[in-house]
């Protein structure tokens, strides 16, 4: 049904108000309710000889200055009406003032006139007789949909083309104008030979674009209201049909922005409800394409959405307006254009930020000049400033914030282990940098593997991990959970999946750590293990923004955990390979040791430290730093009980802090070799 709600404003001469009694100025509370009940009862029947095509209702007065309302759902002349209305009273209109207004600002001026008795018991028969009780409350569709209606000022052709070229996409969008204002104006809408779709991330240039497009339309009168609706949808948001055909209904003869939020566009990261969502969406707009006119909004990435949204729009016809590139030259005029408004003069560093072999979208240059502006403003025109970092700086050389993250800075190797927890920090401060650039805040999935041998880091790096995102505030608690498969398997059929969900709810915030993860695969198909694994797979991606999962063991023996469920793999984002140490390495790791327990191992000990951990590498389920850290644990114990054999007087600060030859052990090689039979 087509919709239009008016706010009028009129006044008649005061002299005439003499059949109600009223012969001076001064306020009468009994004048105002006899001539308020003449005039409403005047609107209620002109609503009714009009079988209800027009609903008008006074809902406010003051002395001779009357203002009323009208919802309008076919042609009429309201402004006849209303002075046939006021005829009636015997009263001429000096001057009406009329001007359409939304549907919730029709709600309110309902409630008003309910409250001062102009009205009554008429918002429930409104709501029903017109369908438009959603609109009527004045507020978004809760979760479904955002929701907003808007009024656009009438323009002549002259300002919206001035308008339009202060778009970013100024270009196609002229070309369009061009379109529309070869017609004529219409005393008539016929229908829309074409729908709009406008990509841009900049929610300035989409706002600038609509505009001018609706502002045209109704210019040449191929659309009837000044009326639009704004609609954001959400992919990861429900979808009320009923809610969008009462939205499309109300907007017959106008027009509806549709604007999608997020840039997804992997295949394999949407859902079957996400198509779900489209195709239903996709069906409201067919089928009311000839009478309400669709503008869709796009991010420039949302190749996904938009690919959906031509196929499922078969047989519509789509004007694309796309923000301008430019090239070369046209930059620089571009950019001197733009000081020029700023009344400041380019220079050589402005020229720095582009390629000018490669073409740019207005919005990005717009950002390229701001940046170099500002930062003009701080150097050249108020100097004083100079010195002053900005605040993406700061952020940007920040070191982490965290005694476990110099904890892992200086721990030896470990460069794919720490490549990882940087960029995970990396990304929360881009985040936070180029928030007004437009980089949405958002939790990203990290389920990780970590494999290597026995003594490789596995376990402490993956506490220090949590502490890290803790600390810089990745994670919100940042505790982990260590579990095995004595932890995740229960007795019984039935016990498993609680108590993986119970371990999932206790990790929330934080990490949760499954140490050798090959050890929950069974011999058997359809047994506890597998079950186990089944569901951690389902509780990863319930929990992927607010749990980290990392799956740690043997390399071997994980390929053949991962092969175990198809969706398991697929779940992880980053594999982290712990290779062995080197003899360096581990030399180092000695020191390292050594100095956290304030000793320094002498030459002659180092020495003989590196001939055991050479002499050990080649021995299989070699322990790696686990080895060295008890090879120095076991020194540590000599050097006490070498110490308390000396006479204490001779012992020199020297003595206590130096790990001596002597003090190291050469601990016993276990090899397994063939038993002999007979003599």
């Amino acid at each position: 049904m087509r919709f239009l709600a008016f706010k009028i404003e009129t006044n008649v001469d005061k002299s005439e108000l003499k059949s109600y009694g009223k012969h001076e100025e001064s306020y009468d509370y009994l004048f105002e309710k006899r001539y308020a009940k003449s005039l409403s009862l005047s609107c209620e029947k002109y609503t009714e000889e009009l079988d209800y095509k027009i609903f008008v209702f006074l809902y406010g007065l003051a002395f001779n200055d009357c203002r009323l309302c009208m919802l309008i759902t076919e042609n009429v002349d309201f402004e006849g009406i209303i002075r046939d209305i006021f005829d009636d009273e015997g009263l001429e209109i000096k001057n009406l003032d009329g001007r359409e207004i939304t549907i919730s600002m029709f709600a309110r001026m309902l409630s008003d006139a309910e409250l001062y008795c102009y009205l009554s018991d008429k918002r429930d028969f409104i709501e029903e007789e017109y369908g438009i009780d959603e609109l009527m409350c004045g507020r978004p569709f809760e979760r479904f949909v955002s929701y907003e209606e808007k009024i656009i000022r009438r323009k002549e052709r002259e300002e919206i083309y001035c308008s339009a070229n202060r778009c970013a996409t100024k270009k196609l969008l002229s070309e369009e104008l061009n379109r529309i204002f070869l017609d004529k104006t219409k005393k008539k809408a016929y229908g829309h030979p074409v729908q709009y779709m406008i990509e841009s991330n900049d929610r300035r240039t989409i706002n600038g674009t609509v505009i001018a497009i609706i502002q045209s339309l109704y210019a040449v009168g191929r659309i009837e209201n000044q009326r639009y609706c704004e609609v954001r949808f959400d992919r990861r948001w429900g979808f009320e049909m009923g809610q969008i055909l009462t939205l499309f209904n109300s907007c017959i003869g106008g027009t509806i922005v549709v604007s999608f939020d997020g840039k997804k566009q992997d295949d394999s990261d949407i859902s079957y409800s996400d198509y779900n969502f489209l195709d239903s969406l996709c069906k409201v707009m067919r089928r009311y394409s000839k009478e309400v006119l669709t503008i869709i909004c796009l991010p420039r990435e949302n190749k996904y959405f938009k690919k959906k949204i031509h196929e499922n729009m078969v047989n519509i016809t789509y004007v694309e307006i796309k923000e301008d590139e430019i090239y070369g030259d046209e930059i620089d005029a571009y950019f001197k254009d733009k000081a020029k408004e700023n009344n400041i003069r380019v220079d050589k560093k402005l020229s720095a930020y582009i390629d000018k072999e490669k073409g740019y979208d207005i919005s990005t240059l717009n950002e390229i000049f701001d940046e170099w502006y500002m930062k003009k403003l701080k150097t050249s025109i108020y100097s004083q400033y100079r010195e002053f970092s900005t605040v993406e700086k700061s952020i940007k050389t920040e070191q982490p914030v965290s005694s476990a993250y110099d904890k892992l800075e200086s721990m030896v190797g470990l460069d794919s282990a720490k490549k990882i927890i940087y960029r995970a920090l990396d990304n929360y401060k881009a985040q936070v940098i180029f928030r007004d650039k437009g980089i949405k805040k958002e939790t990203y999935c990290n389920h990780m593997i970590f494999t290597g041998n026995p003594g490789t880091a596995k376990t402490t790096v993956a506490r220090l991990f949590a502490r890290i995102l803790k600390d810089n505030k990745v994670l919100s608690i940042g505790h982990i959970i260590e579990v095995g498969r004595g932890d995740l398997v229960g007795k019984y059929v039935g016990w498993t999946a609680k108590i993986i969900k119970e371990k999932f709810k206790d990790a929330k915030g934080g990490i949760l750590f499954i140490d050798e993860a090959y050890s929950l695969v069974d011999d058997r198909n359809g047994s506890f293990g597998d079950e186990a694994i089944n569901t951690v797979v389902q509780e990863m991606e319930n929990h992927r923004e607010d749990v980290i999962v990392i799956f740690a063991g043997y390399p071997d023996k994980m390929e053949e955990f991962l092969n175990k469920n198809p969706g398991l793999r697929s779940r992880i984002a980053h594999h982290i390979h712990f290779e062995d140490y080197s003899l360096e390495e581990l030399s180092e790791i000695a020191r390292h040791i050594a100095k956290e327990k304030e000793l320094i191992i002498d030459d002659d000990a180092m020495n003989k430290v590196r001939d055991i951990i050479e002499n050990n590498m080649s021995q299989k389920d070699f322990g790696n730093g686990r080895f060295v850290r008890n090879l120095i644990e076991r020194a540590k114990v000599a050097h006490n009980s070498r110490l308390v054999h000396l006479d204490y007087d001779d012992v020199t600060v020297d003595d206590v802090k130096t790990i001596r030859a002597e003090d190291i052990e050469t601990p016993e090689v276990y090899t397994q070799t063939a038993r002999v039979i007979g003599f």
